[in-house]
């Protein structure tokens, strides 16, 4: 296992925007993100335990009482496991998708006294000066969908649970400065793997995840002088490796004159935070 050391990335960008940007977790076993932009602080997903999620803000200097609001990006387990526990502590607003919704009511994720918000796979909108957009994803979920939050000349993009990349997809990720985004398996990984063939289809497919290759390719094509960081998200821990999808990145962006920083994400703890202000 690699060595992990607690670390914060202050960003050098010409802005007097503030910001904050920590991965809870990821990973098919939870999934947790903390976006601060434009004074607004919210979750993206909620996938791991109230407990967790409570330590991971904690460990950033955050108090769960200061989120504004809660984003699902669809009704995996992974992504609502600690939702209706923190719900009962916290009552947050929730933003998701009709079809999420409807998902949940089917789990009872959601408790029945939270303010909810259900909101178009697109859809833009403005939550104090920051203003947020959702975009279709194409995932095996009922309505998927990817974040950005855009303030200050900031813009902070999540895209995860992709089968792959579509022109939705890309067109709402270019001229980000943060981008939380996937590398879930190593295809030789997972062909050779243990998985049973119907699983390995399922996650090849244009409706599963995608791989170190597919999300290099992508990374390179929105790669501009302004990104800053890329958070590589959603590492299965049975068909990959952080040294692999490191290493597959990189390869990619040998001849760019411009490399943000990779950062690893963890399904057991917080990841590097990116901050200024």
């Amino acid at each position: 296992m690699l060595e992990f050391k607690y670390k914060e990335w202050k960003v050098n960008i010409l802005s007097n925007a503030r910001y904050k940007v920590a991965v809870i977790a990821s990973g098919s076993s939870g999934n947790c993100v903390y976006v601060e932009n434009g004074g607004v602080k919210v979750l993206i997903d909620a996938g791991i335990t109230s407990k967790r999620i409570e330590a991971g803000l904690q460990s950033i200097g955050v108090s769960p009482h200061d989120i504004d609001a809660i984003f699902i990006t669809h009704e995996h387990i992974d992504h609502v496991n600690g939702l209706r526990v923190f719900q009962k502590k916290y009552h947050k607003k929730l933003f998701l998708s009709k079809g999420t919704f409807e998902g949940l009511k089917e789990k009872d994720a959601i408790r029945e006294n939270c303010e909810i918000k259900l909101i178009p796979q697109y859809s833009e909108f403005l939550i104090n000066d920051c203003v947020i957009n959702t975009f279709l994803t194409d995932h095996d979920a009922n309505e998927p969908f990817g974040v950005s939050m855009s303030s200050g000349g900031i813009k902070i993009s999540l895209a995860t649970d992709l089968g792959y990349v579509n022109k939705a997809v890309f067109s709402h990720l270019e001229r980000s400065n943060i981008l939380i985004f996937e590398a879930n398996y190593d295809e030789e990984m997972l062909i050779n793997g243990i998985y049973p063939w119907h699983l390995k289809k399922r996650i090849m497919g244009k409706k599963g995840h995608l791989s170190n290759r597919d999300s290099a390719a992508a990374l390179l094509a929105l790669n501009w002088e302004g990104l800053s960081h890329i958070y590589l998200a959603h590492l299965s821990r049975e068909n990959n490796t952080h040294e692999t999808a490191r290493n597959a990145v990189m390869e990619a962006f040998v001849k760019e004159s411009h490399t943000p920083v990779f950062l690893s994400t963890w399904h057991d703890r917080p990841g590097e935070c990116v901050s200024r202000g």
